[in-house]
């Protein structure tokens, strides 16, 4: 009897021409809305369209929503609205890498086999994914091929074959174009001219992007249901004994470290630090590797219950380990704390707070795990970093550095490099605390400095595409300082 996976991917092959039609409108949408476009409403208009073609899909497969399934689509639709209401590009990249988890997540959960899969399994097929749809690239010719043939779209089999041979012959020759470029200058710079001559005529442009669009849709639904259909055999564990070895050395060695973070930076002055280090300095040195390592125990401990028998002893120790790996992560907090008071508040000194909240939140969900098998220890982590990101997404962490920043400043006395925190690491969703300060400081030491800032928003070329709230909203703040209009 044929398996569901192998149902699912011969179906999406019998039915080439829906599931073409529905990657050509991946393909055509995606270039509509950000061809020569920054992020915006688009981003938020493409996800929205995204779900839709999902809702397609799986009514053509006769396949359900999950609750999960819903989740991850409706937490990537909440992050696309972020990219709407922030203008900060660190933070829109990150929405988008978690957009794109999302779906791929959502993608897998619908398509796999085996839904109930473990936290490795779900993470291998995450990874995965990208291989398996690069690996169905021909399929898309070959299917098509099959579909002209029986259809009989294209009556003459000689043209037919022309134009399949011309499709396989141009990737061909751009990599061999490249390689005999390298060979000899003169073909080169010839090469060189003919190629920038199709590449910067946007009708090409166009073009390749539907082309890519619909190539990467339609090899994703390929690569998701191709070989899912694995038998997949019990595991034999390893023994407990090589697991306790390693896990109760490691022990020993993290004891002593949260020993010293308890007498020397906790204690509030029980022990008293060596002569060459400053608290700044203490709490400063190290802290990456501390962060690391905190990494490194969750890792630890996911390998050791899926590696090693399940034992007693071992739970005991890695239970243990989670204690310490509590008193690193309050360690690292602390240090990254006097850190701030020391030096201010950024970007990545806010989002590493972040990743300390949610790595100690993950470690909560994994000791569940290992005291209860049948926790769902994968969507645990999944719905605990999507909560806590959309809060800070949606928080607008720039206007908040700069309110810390401003509260722990002399305005009267801002220095240049001052100026140039505030206008170039922080985006404009801070504009309402900076352009106030800017008008203040309209002088020739930070014209440069001021003219950077505002001619953006002053020569606006955006469309209805990449509108962007808090962009929009600087831009009117501006217009109501009189003075900035005058910046060329």
């Amino acid at each position: 009897m044929e398996s569901q996976s192998n149902s699912l991917f011969h179906r999406i092959r019998q039915n080439y021409d829906y599931f073409f039609l529905i990657s050509l409108i991946f393909g055509l949408m995606g270039t509509i809305l950000f061809h020569r476009a920054g992020m915006g409403l688009n981003s938020f208009l493409f996800t929205i369209i995204i779900v839709v073609l999902f809702i397609f899909i799986t009514k053509k497969l006769n396949i359900s929503f999950t609750k999960w399934v819903l989740f991850c689509l409706i937490t990537s639709i909440l992050l696309s609205l972020s990219n709407v209401l922030t203008s900060s590009w660190k933070l829109q990249f990150l929405n988008n890498i978690g957009i794109l988890l999302l779906l791929d997540t959502s993608l897998i959960q619908l398509l796999s086999e085996r839904k109930s899969l473990g936290f490795f399994d779900n993470i291998k097929n995450i990874l995965l994914l990208p291989f398996k749809a690069i690996s169905s690239i021909g399929l898309i010719f070959v299917e098509g091929n099959r579909f002209v043939k029986d259809k009989k779209i294209i009556k003459n089999d000689k043209f037919r074959n022309i134009l399949i041979g011309c499709m396989i012959a141009i990737p061909l020759m751009v990599i061999t174009t490249a390689l005999l470029s390298s060979a000899d200058m003169l073909y080169g710079k010839i090469a060189k001219s003919m190629f920038e001559w199709l590449l910067y005529r946007d009708f090409y442009r166009i073009i390749i992007k539907i082309i890519l669009g619909t190539l990467v849709c339609y090899c994703l639904l390929y690569g998701v249901t191709k070989e899912t259909a694995v038998t997949v055999k019990e595991k034999t564990k390893a023994s407990p004994t090589i697991g306790i070895t390693i896990s109760s050395l490691l022990l020993l060695s993290y004891a002593l470290f949260c020993g010293i973070q308890i007498f020397y930076l906790f204690a509030g002055g029980i022990f008293v630090l060596p002569k060459e280090f400053t608290y700044a300095d203490y709490a400063r040195q190290g802290f990456f590797e501390l962060l690391t390592v905190t990494g490194f125990n969750i890792t630890l401990i996911l390998i050791c219950e899926n590696v090693f028998e399940e034992n007693k002893f071992l739970k005991g120790i890695l239970t243990a380990i989670t204690a310490c790996s509590y008193i690193m992560i309050a360690s690292a907090t602390y240090r990254m704390i006097l850190y701030i008071g020391a030096y201010h508040l950024t970007f990545l000194r806010l989002l590493v707070l972040l990743f300390l909240l949610i790595d100690s939140l993950l470690l909560a969900g994994i000791v569940l795990s290992l005291y209860n098998k049948t926790f769902p220890l994968f969507k645990y982590c999944v719905v605990v970093i999507s909560i806590c990101y959309l809060i800070f997404s949606f928080s607008k962490p720039d206007y908040y550095i700069a309110k810390y920043f401003l509260a722990h400043t002399d305005t009267n006395e801002l220095e240049s490099e001052d100026i140039y925190f505030l206008t170039t690491d922080l985006s404009y969703d801070a504009a309402t605390l900076v352009v106030p300060l800017l008008e203040k400081h309209n002088d020739s030491r930070n014209l440069y400095q001021i003219d950077k800032y505002c001619k953006p928003l002053i020569s606006d070329t955006k469309d209805i595409r990449d509108y962007n709230y808090s962009y929009m909203k600087a831009k009117k703040l501006l217009k109501d300082n009189l003075s900035f209009n005058k910046v060329d």
